[in-house]
């Protein structure tokens, strides 16, 4: 049995679920024994026994109040070598206290002389961080940000919080430099779009295509937002968990001394980049191929029309910030630090490709409404995310 105690938030959400699964399935021989403990809402007992019943003593389920419990999440991480956190990206206090009980934990093991190289915190963030801002601010379509020059990603993050606080990346900046202060290696995945069933029991979609394919079959055509150039990168979700798999590998085989850390702690894993006109029109090849569309009494070829941003906050629980950065903006980055490490994803063309099939399908039998409500939740203005909800991009 490994002495390496995994902690992970967010085993409940798309993110978290995948990541969950992989590291329990994995054939590596470092994790085949690792038990990984997950912090669950007090209330969740029967997503505790789904999990208890699919993955046995793999897991130990830890129940709390929620990630305002600060005391609880510090404690509860003091015990434990590698956290994962999916649970929230817009959550600053949270991880800040997991990386307090880090620390903690760290002190303990110096003190008995033992490794501390297994003590690491692995935050789950978005690529909306380094968004511009075509319709409320300056758009830069030409600008595209690489997690090899973390410097630059760094410096721009925080004079951009310092102008407007956006509490995505305002988590990401605390806990990269809670980190540094504390002595805790902290690196941040900043997910990009993320597509594809997920691996996990109870959430199995991302957000973008579901929303673009809902809005399409509701009126008919498709929109862009902003000057219609929005551009963003994808992944799929299960390369998504690899990427987890990879890093939590290396730590646990201390082959950890290249993993970035600290304000130079960013990965991206990229693997392919499309246009939000691009997506709305694959949404539209896919209602129009099987005869969803057209409709008698709406457009009866395919349109992409531009949507004010008002609108397009009102696909985004209200969020206007959101909305902006999912929609219209210049989401461009460029990921080799991953690849670098021994990341090879699997799902490229061919998965995106057939996301549109299933989407539409997915729709049509009514499964995405509680996904796309679930993830939305607390979405607006002031609220943000609560734990399951992961970040929206």
């Amino acid at each position: 049995m490994s002495s390496t105690k995994i902690l992970l938030t967010g085993a409940t959400g798309y993110i978290g679920g995948t990541i969950l699964h992989q590291l329990v399935v994995s054939t590596e021989p470092s994790l085949k024994d690792v038990t990984i403990s997950l912090l669950l809402r007090d209330g969740g007992k029967d997503r505790i026994a789904k999990l208890e019943t699919k993955y046995g003593d793999r897991v130990e389920c830890i129940p709390f109040s929620g990630l305002d419990d600060l005391a609880l999440l510090t404690e509860t991480a003091s015990k434990h070598d590698i956290i994962i956190n999916a649970a929230s990206g817009f959550h600053a206090a949270s991880a800040e206290a997991m990386i307090k009980g880090l620390a903690l934990r760290k002190e303990s093991l110096a003190a008995a002389s033992q490794p501390t190289d297994k003590v690491w915190m692995l935050h789950t963030s978005g690529c909306s961080n380094i968004s511009d801002k075509p319709v409320t601010g300056e758009s830069h379509p030409e600008r595209e940000w690489c997690d090899a020059d973390p410097d630059a990603v760094f410096a721009f993050e925080k004079a951009e919080d310092a102008r407007s606080p956006y509490p995505q990346r305002t988590s990401e900046l605390r806990a990269l430099e809670a980190g540094e202060a504390l002595g805790v290696p902290v690196l941040s995945v900043q997910s990009l779009i993320i597509f594809g069933p997920g691996e996990g029991l109870f959430q199995d979609a991302g957000v973008i295509v579901p929303i673009m394919m809902r809005y399409v079959l509701d009126h008919g055509h498709g929109f862009v937002a902003g000057d219609g150039t929005g551009t963003f990168d994808i992944v799929h979700i299960s390369d998504v968990g690899a990427v987890y798999t990879l890093l939590v590998c290396r730590i646990i085989e201390g082959r950890s001394a290249a993993l970035p850390r600290g304000r130079r702690g960013f990965i991206f894993p990229t693997n392919g980049r499309e246009r939000v006109h691009d997506v709305a029109m694959r949404c539209l090849d896919a209602a129009f191929d099987v005869g969803v569309l057209p409709r008698d009494g709406g457009p009866q070829t395919k349109e992409v029309r531009t949507i004010d941003l008002a609108e397009a906050a009102s696909l985004m629980a209200g969020n206007y910030t959101v909305a902006e950065a999912a929609w219209a903006s210049h989401l461009q980055q460029k990921g080799t630090v991953a690849r670098d490490l021994g990341w090879v994803p699997t799902f490229g063309q061919e998965a995106w490709d057939e996301e549109f099939k299933l989407e539409l399908q997915a729709a049509l039998d009514g499964k995405r409404a509680m996904t796309i409500a679930n993830t939305l939740n607390g979405a607006k203005e002031g609220g943000w995310y609560l734990e399951d909800r992961e970040c929206l991009l």
